[in-house]
């Protein structure tokens, strides 16, 4: 059996498929250039990590200009410790003992600070660490139109006020996750203006909790679709776009990321061209995910090797493609995923390649 460590080195076209491909230089443009984003609103970069799951990513991103990272479940926050990194930000309810005794065991290692949008969700946490004799930062999630989880504007500042009296906890700061610019589509105009009306619910709410009393030091806005509009709002501190880092399909497909821009490829080999059409490849499901496409066709990804195509459709084990030209069993083909962070979690590692050569092999941390 070959080791993964023999494929160091070797091309691309010797990999076992379906084999998940970042390109190196491509993510190292990407970081560079939302740390420069960022830099140019003047608010702080915290990437979320569920995109890469990658301690090697997150050490550009922290080595960039970062000021810690985003998670989003206890198992990615535990990685990140256990990687090296020390302020961390868990933008989930801590909701049930699991996740309680992961964020005892976090807070009295490293910095963490926990979204909560109730007190319903901040007492179990509260009663722990007052019982535990330590203090943790809890940042308050407001629904700035995503309508998921977080409080009301309306009701931001009473619930602010009930949470920072509950003993163990300390209000940090107020966050949203803005991810209904990215439902918008492909209209700049229409994402900068649901961005930027994001970022002025949040920038607002956090200037009424603060006005009751309350210091915050963190107004957290978070989102690849809107990272060039929410974090230019005035008031706005800090930004955790996540998808960026590797881009995918769906951002090319509203027009957020170009498609030199995105590191993330699956490499699949054609095992049967019977039917003539569809095509069937080796990269199914569970290779490629089944997130949604804002393409509007039910694709689960595109092709991006010469003949192009799309993954029309997959079984566990079996893709579909449809309108790709000429090609024969054994070959070789990429696709761009619809939906990097889905796809990421579908996998145990990535190959990390330069000139289409495997320059190193990165595990994928915190899968569940």
């Amino acid at each position: 059996m070959t080791a993964a460590s023999d494929f160091i080195g070797r091309p691309i076209e010797q990999l076992p498929t379906p084999a998940v491909l970042i390109d190196v230089p491509t993510v190292r443009r990407n970081i560079a250039r939302m740390a420069d984003l960022a830099q140019g609103f003047g608010v702080e970069l915290r990437p979320h990590w569920k995109t890469s799951k990658s301690a090697q990513i997150a050490r550009m991103q922290v080595d960039a200009g970062a000021v810690g990272l985003t998670a989003a479940t206890g198992a990615e926050v535990e990685a990140l410790v256990a990687a090296g990194f020390t302020d961390i930000f868990w933008a989930y309810p801590p909701v049930g003992p699991h996740r309680v005794a992961t964020a005892m065991r976090v807070a009295q290692q490293a910095r963490l600070i926990v979204g909560v949008d109730s007190v319903a969700s901040a007492a179990p946490l509260s009663a722990a660490a007052a019982s535990a004799g330590i203090e943790i930062e809890a940042r308050l999630e407001v629904d700035s139109g995503l309508g998921r989880t977080g409080v009301d504007p309306a009701d931001a500042v009473t619930a602010a006020r009930a949470i920072a009296a509950l003993p163990g906890l300390r209000v940090e700061g107020v966050f949203t996750h803005e991810g209904q610019v990215q439902g918008v589509g492909a209209d700049p105009e229409r994402r900068t203006a649901v961005g930027t009306a994001a970022g002025s619910v949040l920038a607002e709410t956090a200037a009424r909790i603060r006005a009751d009393g309350l210091e915050l030091t963190s107004v957290s806005v978070g989102s690849t679709a809107g990272a060039r509009s929410a974090p230019a709002v005035p008031g706005i501190t800090e930004a955790r776009p996540g998808t960026y880092v590797y881009g995918d399909e769906n951002q090319v497909a509203i027009g957020t990321i170009d498609p030199a821009d995105t590191a993330m490829t699956v490499l699949s080999r054609v095992i049967s061209t019977e039917r003539g059409e569809p095509v069937l490849i080796d990269a199914g499901i569970k290779a490629m995910s089944s997130d949604g496409s804002m393409h509007g066709d039910g694709r689960f990804g595109t092709v991006v090797s010469p003949g192009g195509g799309v993954l029309a459709t997959g079984h566990e084990e079996h893709g579909f493609i449809r309108g790709s030209s000429h090609l024969r069993v054994g070959d070789l083909i990429r696709i761009r995923p619809n939906h990097a962070c889905g796809l990421t979690n579908m996998h145990s590692r990535v190959f990390a390649i330069e000139d289409d050569v495997v320059a190193d092999i990165w595990p994928v941390l915190g899968r569940h």
